[in-house]
């Protein structure tokens, strides 16, 4: 408390000096990141215009402004505290770079935040799921890759507190796995699995390869949102049936005998 207290005051002293920019002390995240957010460029265009706006009524604009406030405040924040890496003392300093790692972190963070937020939503995403994986191209070596998928995918529900439950598991002669199938319930679990449907595909020097050749191997991930239990009333009144019968030569048999029914939904004309 007392070394954050020490650094704010330091902060407004040497932001009234008139002295130049800072050189940027470390990265915001990845590359692309950077990029995503840069000054000038389209995303920061858009969330600024947001954040002047009133019109946010809605509840994901309105988190979505207020954390493109808090990002401006952490970035301002981190601006100020990078000045201190010019400071005499070496104390500060060290406090300063302490505290412009911590700043970044949270910067990374807020960006994450922001691009979740603005990814649309969808009335599947509080749905529960099943996850199917299947060994594709690459024989024994493409099995291995699968079962440790589906185990990372595993430890991952774990890892959100979700409910995971095998539902089919075929496991192969080298201890692989050629397909294997789990439900999975939790809290938006479909929202955060939803984007790991695909063709996966991995290169490595397989364990079942003696010359120490790198190999290709891939599997593939289905996400299948379940369908929320519904109870469906239909009223005999609205529906018509219509029986069939066979005719022509055959019989007793044939012509008594009710060979097809037409059910129709009235309201609907649905049959």
């Amino acid at each position: 408390m007392r070394s954050r207290l020490l650094l704010s005051v330091a902060r407004c002293l040497w932001t009234r000096r008139t002295i130049g920019p800072a050189r940027r002390y470390v990265s915001c995240g990845t590359p692309q990141l950077e990029e995503l957010f840069a000054r000038g460029g389209p995303l920061r265009t858009y969330l600024e215009r947001q954040a002047g706006s009133e019109s946010q009524l809605q509840f994901r604009g309105a988190e979505l402004v207020a954390v493109a406030k808090l990002l401006s405040e952490k970035e301002q924040e981190l601006q100020e505290t990078e000045h201190l890496l010019h400071d005499e003392n070496e104390d500060l300093r060290k406090l300063a770079e302490n505290e412009i790692t911590s700043c970044q972190k949270e910067i990374a963070q807020l960006k994450h935040q922001i691009i979740l937020l603005l990814v649309p939503s969808e009335e599947t995403d509080e749905s529960d799921l099943i996850l199917e994986v299947t060994a594709g191209v690459g024989g024994q070596e493409a099995m291995l890759f699968t079962a440790e998928m589906f185990d990372m995918y595993q430890q991952y529900a774990a890892f959100k507190r979700w409910h995971f439950e095998t539902l089919e598991y075929f496991p192969s002669e080298i201890g692989g796995l050629r397909h294997a199938s789990a439900s999975i319930g939790g809290s938006e679990a479909y929202k955060h699995m939803k984007f790991e449907g695909g063709v996966h595909r991995v290169q490595r020097v397989p364990k079942t390869e003696k010359q120490g050749r790198i190999h290709t191997s891939t599997m593939t991930v289905a996400i299948l949102p379940q369908p929320t239990e519904i109870n469906l009333v239909i009223n005999p009144k609205d529906l018509r049936i219509d029986t069939k019968r066979a005719s022509g030569a055959g019989g007793q048999h044939v012509n008594t005998t009710d060979s097809a029914v037409r059910i129709v939904h009235l309201p609907t004309d649905w049959n």
